[in-house]
């Protein structure tokens, strides 16, 4: 149903990502699913190149976390990363 609902913004995200991965340029894509304003918790789950199975919520300290991290990881780049708890 969400698809339905949403499926203008699902392939608007499609089409940045298709975009981003034809550039030339280093890339790390994250994924986070419905973001809260919580406090960093710091026991997120990722997952590579896909979306977090069963991962509803994550705050966006978190979010900002993982963006940070993967800023010193050569090997997030050219990768999607999914996030969430």
């Amino acid at each position: 149903m969400a698809k339905t609902a949403f499926r203008r913004h699902y392939d608007d995200l499609a089409l940045m990502e298709d975009l981003l991965h034809d550039s030339g340029l280093d890339w790390t894509t994250i994924r986070p699913p419905r973001l809260l304003n919580k406090r960093l918790k710091k026991t997120y789950r990722t997952a590579y190149e896909q979306n977090v199975r069963t991962g509803m919520f994550i705050s966006r300290a978190d979010v900002a976390h993982l963006m940070l991290d993967a800023l010193d990881g050569p090997e997030t780049i050219h990768h999607t990363i999914g996030i969430a708890y």
